[in-house]
């Protein structure tokens, strides 16, 4: 018998990072990048790109960074923080790091350098001290004269010895002419000429080099500047004992630094490797970075770290405060408590950390057949990155998509008259024949995909906003968080569209093998990765942990199928541990049980149910989904949707109380706030106003749908409407009654607010009577309230402060200054993005805020549980 001998390289592996995509994060990144670049994603925002230590969290931040620097032109900066252990040493390198790369890329024209001119002069003027830098300023300013009159002599001299000789060579010639008459003087004059032709031909030649020269000379100003004025000898010479006083001075320089170097466009700064530092030190660099930040230059950090570990090292960091923390769950369970305990300081170093980042990411594992595909790369690779380059497949082609990002600058972006609640089907799948010819040269899988969830990303659905209010209770209510729910949730859609997570896959036999993915099932998962995102290492070991808790919270009505089952499920401790988090099983069971139409039973909803949900196709990596020209089998979302009902008439009992509110002259605004001044004397006309805020029973009575929160009682005011919701409204409720109804502006709101009055409230100045007349945050039990049970304002109308907030006509402007005095609303657009006023405080608000001058804002596509209105109309 003969055997074959084996055979194993001889080589080493490389462990460094890498900008070649051997593990399949290539649509990871695209969607990533494309999400950043939107131009309606406003910086500053910071990504935190998260994996455990040897996950290739590195290698996808590179290869992020080459795709942001070579395919999109961006400026990127990197920067390794782990290298300085403290503070100080921090911001001095990565101030140093930062100017050093983005000066690098040449200037291109005569204003960009004027403008990185006096910006650079001004942050080198601000840190000048005349004491211990007189002298420096003196050898400067001799040298900058020195440099001057050098530059002036040669100029001149330049210019001035062609002339000379040209006017002294003319006579010479003349006399060269003579010469020949007189041949003993003939050799003198050719030479003489000769010297005169060689002279200015020298002259001229160095006249046109030094023009040639003169950008060399100068050089790249951002470089001289740097040098010239000493800027970094300023940036390592600052007082850093000061820490105060310095963060704020580091703000400052940071944010002209960016404005001289960069000017409007964006900067992508890479700062990999938090975890790696000792753990004493990671949290302190962690609080740096956070520190450093600024709010307002363009700038996107993109952080590199192990989340488990930095907040492990809060943990120990306060774990003196972590001791004084209440806990979530309730349970007196000796297990369920131990490990609350142990897992409450992990849980305070997730929330500190939520602070600074918006957008986390966590980097998919790699699955068994990626490593394969892997190791065979390992395997055939050369030394260098080119051949392993090579090696790989063409790039695919995805979906374009546009999707901006909420800093609450955008969000639900629906038309006023747009009443699709559906997700809308658009068909983009016009390719050309090369795209076609290279799709069919991809291997076609042997199982059936069909796309299940039509995406287009103009604008979130009604679907999108459901979500939203579903997951809102378990994000206790809490404004950022529900800013980075929808950030990451809206990530999360482009990665799923792109990876193919919402395609259905079928074997020959029309058997599922794959259950797609629903927009439900991924606002829960998103949620739950924000809220407790130490359920996620526990779901990397029990991957059906989801599963059972939904199925011990809804039995009978789940898969469990008899009580043996049951206490088997009681005995598992991870779901006894997380069935003792109320807000965490409300969230996973909500949605999930409907009523069926044929017998009236209680049945699962598959589109809000986790049990079907694969955790694995959600960490791990999932190829992109390649377009083909054949449209794929199309099935609409079949989500449980509110749908507008065609209100032909108003019902009998329908009534809109008005009161007519006199015309006349008033003192708007106050000194208390800059957004309040400058005060100013406004006449208004007469006109009518809604007794109270427009109510659920009225809404639902024009519009045949109630999209509030609080609902239960139908004299509660509408809340959940946006600003063109309510615009909707007057529209319709116009078409019905045959009156011109509108929003009030926000004159004729703090006009009819005051009924007469100059005080802080419509009763006085003092807020301890604020009780008797409005719901706010000591009284409404967080929650909104029947309109007119409190006392009403002098001129009979109800509600003015607090319960909800009111929308007003105008667009937001930070002050008064250039505002109409006649009462007429204050408008320049009604885009999707723009502002617009909100008056009167909400049962989540303090005094402060139902004062009759206080004034808000949110954006006109924007809905909350806090916000309703009031009709108006005018009086002809």
């Amino acid at each position: 018998m003969s055997y074959s001998p084996e055979s194993v390289r001889n080589v080493g592996v490389s462990d460094q990072a890498t900008g070649v995509d051997s593990l399949g994060f290539k649509p990871y990144v695209t969607a990533i990048a494309h999400f950043l670049l939107n131009k309606e994603t406003q910086p500053p925002l910071t990504l935190s790109i998260e994996g455990k230590w040897g996950s290739g969290k590195s290698s996808f931040m590179k290869q992020l960074e080459k795709y942001l620097r070579e395919n999109k032109q961006q400026r990127t900066v990197w920067f390794n923080a782990w290298r300085h252990d403290k503070a100080e040493a921090v911001w001095t390198a990565f101030a140093l790091s930062f100017i050093k790369q983005i000066s690098t890329p040449p200037v291109q024209t005569r204003q960009a350098y004027y403008q990185i001119f006096l910006e650079c002069l001004k942050l080198a003027k601000s840190h000048f001290d005349l004491k211990k830098g007189w002298l420096d300023l003196l050898k400067t300013v001799a040298i900058a004269l020195f440099i001057i009159w050098i530059a002036f002599f040669v100029i001149c001299a330049t210019l001035a010895i062609p002339f000379i000789l040209l006017i002294d060579g003319i006579e010479r010639f003349k006399l060269f002419l003579q010469a020949f008459k007189h041949p003993d003087q003939l050799l003198q004059a050719f030479l003489y000429l000769l010297g005169i032709a060689g002279s200015g031909t020298l002259s001229l030649t160095g006249l046109l080099i030094l023009f040639k020269k003169l950008p060399t000379i100068i050089g790249n100003p951002k470089i001289n500047l740097i040098k010239h004025f000493n800027f970094i000898k300023y940036l390592k010479s600052l007082d850093y004992q000061k820490q105060s006083a310095f963060i704020e001075e580091f703000h400052e320089d940071f944010a002209k630094i960016v404005k001289a170097y960069i000017g409007d466009d964006r900067v992508f700064v890479f700062i990999d490797d938090l975890d790696r530092c000792e753990n004493s030190k990671s949290a302190d660099l962690m609080q740096a970075i956070n520190l450093m930040i600024a709010d307002d230059p363009p700038v996107v950090f993109i952080l590199g770290m192990d989340r488990q570990k930095i907040a492990a090292s809060l943990a120990v960091k306060y774990e003196n405060i972590v001791a004084y923390l209440p806990s979530e769950t309730l349970e007196i369970d000796p297990d369920i408590l131990a490990r609350s305990s142990a897992s409450k300081g992990l849980a305070y170093g997730y929330t500190f950390i939520e602070k600074f980042v918006q957008l986390p990411f966590q980097v998919p594992q790699p699955s068994q057949a990626d490593f394969e595909r892997f190791f065979d790369k390992l395997g055939t690779s050369s030394s260098s990155n080119a051949s392993l380059s090579k090696s790989l497949p063409p790039p695919p082609k995805f979906r374009s998509f546009h999707l901006s990002l909420s800093d609450p600058k955008t969000s639900r972006k629906t038309s006023p008259t747009n009443q699709k609640k559906m997700l809308i089907v658009k068909n983009k799948k016009m390719m050309s024949q090369a795209k076609k010819e290279e799709v069919d040269k991809i291997e076609k899988p042997k199982n059936q995909l069909s796309e299940r969830i039509k995406l287009t990303f103009e604008g979130d659905s009604s679907t999108v906003r459901d979500i939203v209010m579903m997951v809102a209770p378990a994000l206790d209510y809490n404004p950022r968080r529900i800013k980075q729910f929808i950030n990451v949730f809206r990530l999360k859609v482009c990665i799923a569209d792109m990876t193919g997570l919402f395609f259905e896959e079928k074997n020959n036999e029309q058997e599922i093998i794959n259950h797609h993915l629903t927009l439900q099932q991924l606002g829960k998962f998103t949620a739950i990765s924000l809220r407790w995102p130490l359920l996620l290492l526990d779901l990397e070991i029990d991957s059906q942990l989801l599963r059972k808790l939904q199925d011990f919270v809804l039995y009978p009505h789940s898969t469990v199928s008899s009580p043996e089952e049951l206490e088997e499920l009681e005995r598992d401790k991870n779901v006894r541990y997380w069935n003792s988090y109320h807000k965490l099983k409300e969230l996973i069971t909500y949605g999930c049980l409907e009523t069926s139409e044929e017998d009236q039973t209680l049945q699962i909803n598959p589109n809000f149910s986790l049990a079907t949900l694969k955790i694995g196709r959600l960490l791990q990596v999932s190829p992109p989904i390649v377009q083909a020209t054949v449209e794929p089998i199309i099935e609409t979302q079949t989500a449980p949707v509110k749908i507008t009902s065609l209100i032909t008439s108003l019902p009998t009992n329908f009534k809109l109380e008005m009161v007519e509110i006199p015309g006349g002259k008033f003192i708007m605004g106050s000194d208390e706030y800059n957004s309040e001044k400058p005060i100013h004397k406004v006449t208004v006309n007469a006109f009518k106003i809604g007794k109270y805020p427009v109510t659920q029973a009225q809404y639902e009575a024009v519009m045949g749908t109630n999209p509030s929160h609080f609902a239960g009682n139908p004299q509660r005011p509408v809340e959940n409407v946006s600003w063109f919701d309510s615009q909707t409204f007057c529209e319709k409720l116009s078409e019905l009654t045959g009156q011109k109804y509108r929003l009030p502006t926000e004159a004729e709101w703090e006009y009819a607010c005051r009924a007469g009055t100059q005080t802080r409230f419509s009763f006085g100045d003092d807020d301890s009577q604020l009780g008797d007349y409005a719901w706010f945050k000591d009284n409404s039990g967080n929650r909104t309230h029947p309109v007119g049970e409190k006392k009403a304002n002098p001129w009979g109308l109800y509600d003015m402060h607090g319960n909800v907030w009111e929308w007003c006509e105008d667009s937001w402007h930070e002050n008064y200054k250039n505002a109409p005095n006649n009462g007429s609303s204050w408008n320049e657009n009604h885009s999707q993005t723009s502002a617009k006023i909100l008056r009167g405080g909400s049962w989540f608000d303090v005094p402060w805020s139902c004062r009759s001058a206080y004034r808000d804002r949110y954006y006109a596509v924007y809905w909350f549980n806090l916000i309703g209105f009031r009709v108006a109309l005018f009086l002809f």
